[in-house]
């Protein structure tokens, strides 16, 4: 299902989305989100998140190589909002060289691995996944959610992050180790990341689960479907536009929507790069200040 929507910019309308929703929010996901995806990109995370949370308590950075023939590092860290009541996982997302060497290897023969939940998933991002879950993200979940009992879960990742955030919480959903209707995963700029069976294995575990795609961004269109058979899963939140405040978005409810960006071949990867006028890998030079207007 296609359905369109305009947004409205509000600053007295903070407080109605933090309780447990399951619309897409275009606040919640502009101004917390967003920046707390880009944060994984900044070396010390920890100054995003104290510039873009109220009361925040940063728990770790992690990183491990992603692919030893190639140095990727897989990147990530946790954190709790405390005014958000909410646990916080997020993923660093490519930089402009890796993006265009994925996109490259996205068109080969990449091989395949089962996930645990079914279906079949892109290797390089499992491995991934796996690697920097046993580095001590998993341990920090653990303690993170044993200490915040009602806490909400979000996971969040940009690019080969969001793949890796997709991941994360379809395992933590599967295994039931946490509250399925308390975890929100919002991602941006995500690849596919299994094949159909993983895209019905998500969609019926994750109830709140967003992919946002800026207009004509390339990175979400890879790996192609006619390479063994690749799919999304559900919903994608399109913006066709410059992704300003006020700007429209169209939610497709389906797992491959042709009313939103499948219907479009003109893609590109600048758009991949900027999302909600920021440059991704700006976070990491200018700590996430003024990303969040509600931050005081």
């Amino acid at each position: 299902m296609k359905k369109i929507y305009f947004a409205s910019f509000c600053l007295f309308c903070l407080i109605p989305y933090i309780s447990a929703v399951s619309a897409y929010n275009d606040t919640l996901t502009r101004y917390w989100f967003w920046p707390l995806s880009a944060a994984a990109n900044n070396p010390t995370p920890e100054k995003c998140v104290s510039n873009i949370l109220q009361n925040s308590q940063f728990q770790r950075r992690y990183s491990v190589p992603c692919d030893m023939n190639k140095g990727d590092d897989c990147t990530g860290f946790t954190a709790i909002s405390h005014s958000d009541k909410a646990i916080i996982i997020s993923f660093r997302g490519s930089t402009l060289p890796e993006v265009v060497q994925e996109v490259a290897d996205a068109l080969e023969d990449a091989p395949i691995s089962p996930f645990v939940g079914g279906g079949n998933v892109l290797k390089y991002f499992l491995d991934g996944f796996n690697d920097i879950w046993k580095a001590g993200m998993k341990d920090d979940f653990y303690t993170m959610k044993n200490a915040n009992p009602g806490y909400e879960l979000w996971i969040t990742g940009h690019s080969l992050g969001a793949a890796m955030a997709s991941l994360t919480a379809t395992t933590i959903a599967h295994l039931k180790l946490f509250q399925i209707d308390k975890i929100k995963l919002v991602t941006f700029g995500q690849p596919r990341v299994g094949d159909k069976n993983y895209a019905a294995v998500v969609d019926s575990l994750l109830p709140y689960s967003y992919r946002v795609i800026h207009n004509r961004d390339m990175f979400a269109h890879v790996p192609p479907q006619w390479l063994k058979g690749y799919h999304h899963h559900q919903s994608e939140i399109w913006y066709p536009n410059d992704m300003k405040v006020g700007d429209s978005w169209i939610e497709c409810d389906v797992d491959e929507g042709p009313g939103c960006s499948d219907g479009h071949t003109d893609l590109n990867i600048p758009d991949h790069l900027i999302y909600f006028q920021h440059l991704t890998e700006s976070a990491a030079f200018d700590d996430c200040k003024g990303w969040n207007p509600y931050k005081h």
